[in-house]
């Protein structure tokens, strides 16, 4: 038998000490794993999360700056047309450069609606004359006096059988609003550029208008179109921030995503991006799930502490797996994206990062461009680019137009969409740069372009041409054909005979347009065009040389010149210009240099009520009414003395204090042969021709007993109201009104009786409907009414049942008491017609039915029309 020693005892004990420290250091060390694992699965979610809304928001932000160059190179193209539109012609030319210039099926349409809401003209050339003023473009511009730029909602058309953006601007003349300029895009323009950023089935890519209504959207695109977001949104509303970041549920699909959005800079919109949180986050959950099974194979082992830290390391390791993973898939979205982007470091401007669509702009390899500064790249001085990146690191801007230079030395437009990001626990600017040199070369065209519209239109009203360098005559307008009385071909040629203000004939070399063409200023010069038949044209020319963007003569100038034969011949023939100036209709009056009145004809005196004694001497203001303000007469003599000559209506007073409205010309007569400077003045009273427009216009659209609508305003304002309510999938209902025991008023008390009768009824139906609602009077003793824009909830039979109380209650007519009431028939679009003429009729026919059924009534033209038929008892 062994005996234990005391020595032996001791290594026992020391052994359990050491098995029950095992174990306990492994129970220890299992619950520390467990607790780790808890507490790095959920900064691992966060960190995932926050990442992720990085990603999404640098995206939002590429996609909002895309977007806005989109929408502001149509702009460009809009804002030119409405600067060149005169008519139709005038801009088919550059319609068909904007159609060329964007990719096809992306502008469908271009067209022009006039101030009274007619379509003018259109690049489709659908029918003029339309009337399109209920439009929601025409209405916000005709209101407005900004010089913005309108995103309409997008709208199904049904002649293309798809969906439209209509991008729109006021047509402004001299201060005063004459038309719209619009351009339909299609929203697949929109949708195409953001799926090519971000192709993922999963991801959305939404662009809004600034009130939540859908303009596109990837995917799902003709779905959302015509559809708003919820007014919950946070980028909805006049308060939303700039950009954000929010987490929901999709309506179209129920995916919740992590969404950023960035307001639009200059445009009012919004882009959305979201992601699928649900994919974003499986790597981390699967992550999540893995780290448990380790944890109970673990346990279960209990092997060693060894074991649980080769586990712990294993965990490790698969963690540095999953960021690796992570990190290759912002790679991927850095390397392979087509923008150019760079990571920099604010505090010295060094490039910390660069993708391969930079080196490949730049023309430098990678490792280049990371030893380089932005100093080496950007053309601004070293303290302003400084700058620039601290406004972009604090936020202050985001967006920012610069100049890059490449590595062969060109110099590049580029607009740079930056922000702060951190990494690694600094912060960075990552920029986003897009080259916009073609544009600023298409802008800067577009301006000269502009220059030589602008120097036609401020010699418009006389003859014009245009010569190159060479002398030759490029264009003319029609005035300068018809002046000088030759064909276009004998205007190129110059076949006329041209004289000196003595009368003698030119030699080519000294012709006006040769003069102008040399760069030489004609001012008020006078020569003569001899004609075939012994004849002699006078001739008042201007000269304007173009100038190209450096302000040096560009060998190119335009030449004006005005028909003064008149003029020229009055002041060599006195007498027969006397006997012109005494008989002639219209009221003349001649000033001299200092605006001083020195002759005025018999018809001025007649027109006006001043004697030449009261008249002379005095200046043309004695005349002035008070209608017109100080910029208008500053207006005025700017044309008098810069283009010879002014023509416009202005309201002027009678010597007995009476307003006439004139049509005044007003035409500069040079000094020449020792005479000075005179103005003539010429014009016409229109008063009564304005007055007479007006009557012709109200008898033809209201009647004349009542003052309401008649037939043919009332089919205006119906087709109007249909077509209306056609595209916001409204009702318009119509109400054919006739009065029961009318006839008897008549043959009782008088016709004059049944007219005053008839007036008080039209005034009960005014006060007893909405100010857009239509009532007009067809004849006799019918009245109909028409109701736009009702929900489907509203019921006409309401409003029927008013009229029918209102036109029950006694009528008093001088001292007669009178008692009538009336039928009513109801029809309703689109359910009972689809047209005007049809709603009427059924209407009409619904009337006798209520008449039928004992007057004082109403009846539907159907009882399907509307539930509200059978709510209130008739």
């Amino acid at each position: 038998m062994k005996v234990n020693t005391p020595l032996e005892g001791q290594a026992t004990a020391r052994l359990r000490a050491l098995a029950l420290a095992t174990l306990a250091l492994t129970i220890c060390a299992i619950g520390i794993y467990c607790w780790r694992l808890e507490v790095s699965t959920t900064h691992l979610q966060h960190d995932t999360k926050r990442q992720v809304e990085q990603r999404v928001s640098t995206l939002a932000g590429a996609v909002a700056g895309q977007t806005e160059a989109m929408i502001q190179l149509v702009d460009f193209a809009l804002q030119h047309l409405c600067d060149e539109y005169e008519d139709g012609r005038s801009i088919a030319n550059d319609a068909r450069s904007i159609f060329h210039n964007f990719s096809a099926d992306t502008v469908k349409n271009i067209e022009v609606i006039d101030a009274d809401g007619y379509r003018s003209w259109s690049s489709s050339g659908a029918p003029t004359h339309t009337y399109l003023g209920e439009r929601e473009y025409f209405r916000v511009l005709r209101n407005s006096t900004a010089d913005q730029l309108f995103i309409g909602h997008p709208v199904w058309d049904r002649a293309t059988g798809a969906w439209l953006i209509h991008l729109s601007r006021s047509i402004q003349r001299q201060g005063k609003f004459v038309g719209v300029m619009v351009v339909a895009l299609s929203p697949r323009y929109f949708a195409d550029s953001h799926n090519s950023l971000d192709p993922h089935p999963q991801n959305v890519i939404s662009l809004f208008r600034s009130d939540g209504a859908y303009l596109a959207r990837t995917p799902n695109l003709t779905t959302a179109l015509g559809k708003t977001v919820p007014a919950s949104r946070p980028f909805i509303g006049p308060h939303a921030r700039q950009q954000g970041i929010f987490h929901a549920v999709a309506a179209f699909d129920q995916i919740k995503r992590i969404y950023a959005w960035r307001r639009g800079t200059h445009y009012p919109i919004v882009v959305t991006v979201g992601i699928d949180e649900a994919a974003a986050l499986l790597p981390v959950q699967q992550e999540s799930q893995d780290g448990w099974q380790r944890a109970l194979a673990g346990s279960a082992l209990v092997l060693a502490l060894a074991s649980i830290v080769s586990l712990l390391l294993l965990r490790a390791a698969r963690q540095q797996q999953f960021l690796a993973a992570s990190e290759k898939r912002y790679r991927s979205f850095f390397q392979k994206n087509t923008s150019v982007k760079l990571v920099i470091n604010p505090a010295d401007g060094m490039i910390v990062d660069a993708n391969p669509a930079a080196a490949a702009y730049y023309g430098y390899t990678r490792e280049q461009l990371l030893g380089m500064g932005m100093a080496n790249i950007d053309c601004l001085p070293v303290e302003a680019l400084l700058a620039e990146m601290h406004a972009a690191q604090t936020e202050q801007r985001t967006y920012f137009n610069l100049r890059h230079r490449l590595a062969s030395g060109e110099v590049r437009d580029v607009e740079v969409y930056a922000g702060p990001v951190e990494i690694e626990g600094k912060i960075l600017i990552f920029s986003i740069i897009h080259d916009v040199t073609t544009r600023h070369e298409l802008e800067r065209r577009l301006s000269a372009s502009e220059e030589l519209h602008r120097s036609l239109f401020l010699t418009i009203a006389e003859g014009v041409v245009v010569i190159n360098g060479d002398g030759e005559i490029t264009s003319w307008n029609s005035a300068a054909l018809s002046i000088l009385g030759v064909s276009a071909d004998a205007l190129q040629t110059r076949r006329s005979v041209l004289l000196d203000a003595n009368g003698e004939a030119l030699a080519p070399h000294d012709y006006p347009s040769r003069q102008a063409a040399r760069g030489e200023h004609l001012t008020q010069a006078l020569f003569g065009v001899a004609k075939a038949d012994g004849s002699r044209t006078w001739l008042l020319c201007n000269s304007r040389p173009l100038l190209a963007a450096s302000h040096a003569y560009a060998g190119v100038a335009v030449l004006s010149f005005a028909d003064i034969t008149q003029l020229v011949d009055a002041e060599e023939s006195l007498r027969l210009a006397q006997s012109v100036f005494e008989v002639a209709g219209e009221g003349i009056m001649v000033t001299n240099a200092e605006n001083h009145i020195i002759a005025v004809n018999p018809a001025f005196s007649l027109l006006t009520g001043y004697e030449p004694h009261d008249i002379i001497g005095q200046m043309p203001s004695v005349l002035a009414s008070g209608q017109h303000d100080a910029a208008f007469y500053a207006e005025m003599w700017h044309h008098i003395q810069h283009d010879g000559h002014w023509e416009g209506e202005v309201y002027n007073r009678r010597k007995d204090g009476s307003l006439f409205v004139e049509w005044l010309r007003i035409t500069v007569v040079p000094e020449r042969r020792g005479h000075g400077r005179r103005h003539v003045a010429m014009f016409s009273d229109i008063t009564s021709l304005k007055h007479e427009a007006e009557t012709v216009w109200r008898q033809a659209n209201f009647d004349g007993l009542t003052g309401l609508a008649n037939r043919k305003r009332l089919e205006d304002r119906l087709k109007n109201a249909i077509a209306q309510a056609a595209r916001k999938q409204a009702i318009v209902a119509l109400l054919f009104i006739d009065l029961d025991r009318f006839k008897p008023v008549n043959d009782q008390y008088g016709h004059a009786t049944g007219d005053a009768l008839l007036r008080q009824v039209a005034q009960r139906l005014e006060h007893s409907l909405r100010e857009e609602d239509t009532i007009a009077r067809l004849g006799g003793d019918e009245f109909v009414v028409v109701l736009p824009d009702l929900e489907q909830a509203d019921s006409p039979a309401v409003v029927a049942q008013k009229i029918v109380s209102v036109l029950s209650q006694p009528f008093k007519i001088d001292d007669n008491l009178i008692d009538i009431s009336c039928s009513i028939g109801i029809s309703v679009f689109p359910e009972d017609a689809s047209t005007a003429e049809a709603l009427i009729a059924r209407a009409d026919a619904a009337m006798y039915q209520a008449k039928q059924a004992g007057r004082g009534n109403w009846r539907c033209a159907s009882h399907d029309t509307m539930a509200g038929c059978e709510d209130v008892p008739a």
